[in-house]
């Protein structure tokens, strides 16, 4: 009986490892998941402090789940829904945009559009709703207002731009110091330093027991796969409840009101430089921000901007990326771009 149970339990924990080493070869064989850092080559360090790093000129790859293609300046190309952007074809998309005034969109990662296609960006939709101008897309993944600022002074003025629209989200507020590129080409915090370790375990629950952590996630594909997987289904549930308990005045605004003294501050000293019509777009995150955003828009129409805010459509609860709760998905940025043409229509355009 004793030799049997042994047997039958030999069996199993042989039938487990086979299983597990045959998902992680599959997954490093395939190229779904890797063991090495696979960063994004899309950055390029800047010899201005200011800006740090910006996004490669003259490329048509792979990156965030979507193509990433840009023009000689680095920014990212508008394509329509109908013309996609095959590397032969980027010259023809620079030749639609001569003689069109050009509209400057400032921004990060939202801006730029993290996970969807060239053709489904704000930027991109908005010339495809206002076909009069050319919209460029100025937005990288990362950016502060600094940096933002600091790009448009070296590149974007030099373009005339007829109008300016400054997309703001509320991550914008929770520092101010320039990310940095590695080595690799990962993109750090300002804070960062070599030997700092990658390890970022799963923590809680069973998993959290598990020997040999940090060695695992850093060395299996399969423990990598399934912590992204964990991940997305834990912070999907954080994001709905963040969601529910803001709406119903349950939280607080978390938003630190010097920061956004800070933030009023840089907006208040570039504004002065900026062209007639400049357009101030808040996207909307998980919370409610009762109170800082009444300070925040009451400084932005100050200081003259034309207000849009998209909680007025979204509330807090703008759909987002289905493996991702902060960046939004093809069908949010169409309607924001629709709310954003109605308001800059009414504008001076």
């Amino acid at each position: 009986m004793l030799k049997k149970v042994f047997t039958n339990g030999g069996l199993l924990i042989g039938s487990i490892v086979f299983f597990t080493l045959t998902i992680e070869f599959g997954l490093r064989l395939t190229g779904l998941q890797t063991v090495k850092p696979r960063p994004p080559q899309i950055y390029l360090s800047s010899k201005n402090p200011s800006i740090s790093y910006t996004l490669k000129p003259n490329i048509n790859t792979k990156a965030f789940r979507s193509t990433v293609t840009t023009d000689e300046n680095g920014f990212r190309v508008n394509e329509t829904s109908s013309f996609h952007s095959a590397p032969e074809n980027v010259e023809e998309i620079e030749k639609q945009k001569i003689g069109k005034p050009n509209i400057a969109v400032l921004g990060d990662s939202i801006t730029f559009g993290y996970g969807v296609e060239n053709y489904q960006t704000l930027p991109a939709r908005l010339e495809e709703l206002i076909p009069d101008y050319h919209f460029i897309n100025t937005g990288v993944p990362g950016y502060f207002l600094s940096q933002e600022i600091a790009l448009y002074n070296k590149i974007t003025r030099k373009m005339d731009p007829e109008a300016l629209i400054l997309v703001f989200y509320w991550n914008d507020l929770n520092d101010f110091n320039p990310g940095v590129l590695d080595e690799q080409g990962i993109l750090r915090t300002a804070d960062w330093k070599p030997e700092d370790k990658p390890c970022d375990p799963i923590t809680e629950g069973i998993l959290g027991y598990i020997p040999g952590k940090c060695w695992l996630d850093t060395h299996s594909a399969f423990y990598m796969a399934f912590k992204k997987a964990v991940n997305m289904v834990h912070n999907n549930r954080i994001l709905d409840a963040t969601r529910e308990e803001a709406s119903a005045a349950e939280l607080a605004d978390p938003v630190d009101m010097k920061n956004l003294e800070v933030y009023i501050e840089q907006l208040t000293n570039f504004t002065e430089t900026l062209p007639i019509d400049h357009y101030f777009v808040i996207w909307p995150d998980r919370f409610v921000h009762t109170d800082s955003k009444a300070e925040l828009i009451k400084a932005a129409k100050k200081l003259e901007y034309i207000v849009i805010d998209l909680s007025e459509i979204f509330g807090n609860s703008a759909p987002t990326l289905g493996w991702d709760t902060v960046h939004p998905n093809a069908q949010t940025i169409e309607k924001a771009a629709e709310y954003i043409r109605d308001a800059v229509e009414k504008g001076s355009l």
